[in-house]
């Protein structure tokens, strides 16, 4: 096995993405809000938030035309993640506004118009289980999260669920001091601490839902922070959140990127073809995972195997209670830029 380090280093929007992100963009209607998630078949999922309501919705990335798929009730403060594999859409939401450990995983069908709730934090006696809130993964018609169970442990412990999404069947993969699960290569793949306090990784095959042997670069991962998967890629941030360790799918080697400072900690990480996305906890970032290099955008960010989304307010609210518009911008990484290294 072969690692590469490397320093992570950031510049301002190179002048190829502006001029990218410009020619390719859509804005939402007056006083309504969007924040992409998810991209697939040519329209961006994420939040929409307006003064009359907010909830899920879908909007074409050509037209701009924008879909409510669910409206919250008055207690949801928001969607957490959410990932679309047509006609699938699974995401997490928090159901209340005061408390974190309240929340759920649905499932919506686009094409028929059908939801599902596929797990909740509530437990029979009412009250919440304690744990991470789920990310929820999908691939091919089935779901996968980490659902939090109760323990007398002084560390909380989840399972990993799969969900046949047609046909609804549930079943336990693991369980255990796991992290959310991800979808990368040919594996479904988790994060784990054993009894003996050490990080590994544990993973089936993403179709059969077989235990999978784990190559040599999966082996000894140090630790283990936050995950992304995708096709071509896992990528993981070690639990400083300094670090994150790109394995391309099928290879014997990893590249090792470091923070450049505390202000681009490594976390919600997304994977768009050979560029890494990422909440950085004050703005979002875009790393070329070619050149090590990247940059900041003040707004939402997704990605996909085929393009990067970046959603930014086009002007700031006027009034308390009100939203400004979006201009959600997309760039097909077929055409996207490299980002030129900072040396």
């Amino acid at each position: 096995m072969r690692t590469t380090q490397a320093l992570a280093c950031f510049r301002s929007l190179p002048g190829a993405w502006v001029r990218a992100l410009a020619s390719h963009g859509v804005t939402t209607p007056r006083g309504v809000a969007f924040a992409p998630g998810a991209l697939a078949g040519g329209a961006a999922f994420g939040q929409f938030n307006s003064a009359a309501a907010s909830g899920i919705g879908r909007l074409d990335t050509r037209s701009g035309r924008l879909t409510r798929i669910w409206t919250y009730g008055p207690s949801v403060s928001g969607m957490s993640e959410i990932q679309a594999d047509p006609p699938w859409l699974v995401w997490e939401q928090l159901d209340s506004q005061t408390n974190l450990a309240d929340w759920s995983v649905h499932a919506w069908n686009l094409r028929t118009g059908a939801g599902s709730v596929l797990a909740t934090s509530q437990l029979g006696n009412g009250r919440y289980v304690r744990g991470q809130q789920p990310l929820p993964v999908t691939r091919n018609g089935v779901a996968a999260w980490a659902q939090p169970v109760p323990s007398p442990a002084p560390y909380a412990q989840a399972r990993i669920r799969v969900v046949d999404l047609a046909s609804g069947r549930q079943r336990t993969l693991d369980t255990g001091r796991v992290s959310s699960p991800v979808y990368a290569g040919q594996y479904l793949i988790w994060g784990k601490i054993d009894d003996n306090g050490r990080f590994l990784f544990r993973a089936v095959d993403a179709r059969s839902l077989k235990p999978a042997a784990l190559p040599g670069p999966l082996q000894h991962p140090r630790s283990i922070g936050y995950l992304a998967g995708s096709p071509g890629y896992l990528a993981w941030s070690n639990q400083s959140l300094t670090t994150v360790t790109i394995w391309p799918a099928r290879s014997a080697r990893t590249r090792v990127f470091t923070a450049s400072g505390p202000s681009h900690r490594f976390q919600f990480l997304q994977l768009a073809g050979h560029f890494l996305l990422w909440y950085n906890g004050a703005a979002s970032s875009v790393l070329d995972l070619r050149t090590g290099a990247g940059f900041d955008v003040q707004g939402a960010i997704t990605g996909s195997a085929d393009a990067i989304a970046i959603a930014e307010p086009v002007t700031a609210a006027t009034a308390k209670g009100a939203f400004a518009a979006s201009r959600v911008s997309t760039v097909e990484l077929g055409v996207a830029p490299e980002i030129a290294s900072c040396s």
